[in-house]
């Protein structure tokens, strides 16, 4: 039996390589030895000349194997790359949204944005998630233990879901997200996010059985949204900033305290020490007892 022909497959970036090579004036017959390819395969490689200078650079894969639908990825990644120059955070659910949009626009009716579909896509073009930025504070573990200690006393005269812990947040309804699709070698910076807000107050009870009627704060008395609205889930009420006041949150306490008081429970709410909470009104129903300063990353269950 003669020699067994072993067969050498060249990555993208190397066929790019082969393809400078012959433009730079080096003999085909050296190209092909210097690389370990026959010379069919050498002139394949400049036959797809074309096609190959599309791929994306970062792209180290053997073989690029070729889509379902050109058209509509040849718009996404125009989209995508233009997205990511001007910083804008893509993420995965972003991205099968925005597929089947064009989708739609180029009238493609059997297109189905899967898990499938995107983890393909992302390998097709050579794509990671990368985080845009991040921060964590650092927290006294001493006073966090003390203060757990000190816990048990607090809780003994009531059961659990007579034990609450309350706390508002921000909710940042047109932020993107902080992790974003890109290129496994390129750069992640991050643009200006949107500061459109809204607070949220939230309590829920220690067994889980009960989350108390939440107050929403926003900057409009009457938004365009409530139009017909006719009753709500929860307390709205609205300021300049959307911000937590002591005057917002001395309402909201007071009407959970009539609600205690009709339903015949004492409880025991834990609030962190900000500046709206400082002036709590008579509660009859309700014990507030306040978190440690700067700990709640750690103390505070509803952070």
């Amino acid at each position: 039996m003669g020699p067994v022909k072993v067969y050498k497959c060249l990555s993208i970036a190397e066929k790019k390589k082969v393809i400078a090579a012959v433009e730079a004036g080096e003999k085909k017959k050296d190209v092909a030895l210097r690389f370990g390819i026959p010379a069919s395969t050498l002139s394949t490689i400049l036959k797809q000349k074309d096609h190959l200078t599309t791929l994306t650079p970062y792209s180290s894969r053997i073989r690029q194997k070729k889509c379902e639908y050109p058209d509509l990825e040849e718009c996404l990644m125009a989209w995508f790359t233009q997205s990511r120059q001007n910083n804008i955070p893509i993420s995965g659910p972003i991205l099968k949204e925005k597929s089947k949009l064009f989708a739609t626009n180029l009238g493609i009716t059997n297109f189905q944005a899967s898990e499938g579909w995107l983890e393909k896509f992302k390998k097709r073009h050579d794509l990671t998630f990368k985080k845009v930025c991040g921060e964590s504070a650092s927290v006294d573990q001493c006073i966090s233990q003390d203060w757990k200690n000190e816990l048990i006393n607090l809780l003994v005269d009531y059961d659990a879901r007579d034990i609450f812990n309350a706390d508002e947040t921000g909710l940042f309804y047109k932020c993107l997200p902080d992790r974003t699709l890109t290129f496994k070698n390129e750069k992640c910076h991050g643009g200006k996010n949107s500061k459109e807000r809204i607070t949220v107050m939230l309590a829920a009870n220690m067994d889980g059985s009960q989350k108390l009627k939440p107050l929403m704060i926003g900057k409009f008395a009457n938004p365009r949204c409530f139009k017909n609205v006719k009753s709500f889930p929860l307390m709205y009420r609205s300021n300049k900033k959307a911000w937590m006041t002591g005057v917002l949150f001395t309402e909201w306490l007071l009407c959970i305290d009539v609600d205690m008081k009709k339903a015949n429970r004492k409880i025991l709410m834990f609030v962190d020490n900000c500046t709206a909470h400082n002036n709590i009104p008579h509660l009859e129903n309700i014990k507030i007892h306040f978190l440690p300063p700067n700990t709640t990353s750690t103390l505070q269950p509803l952070d």
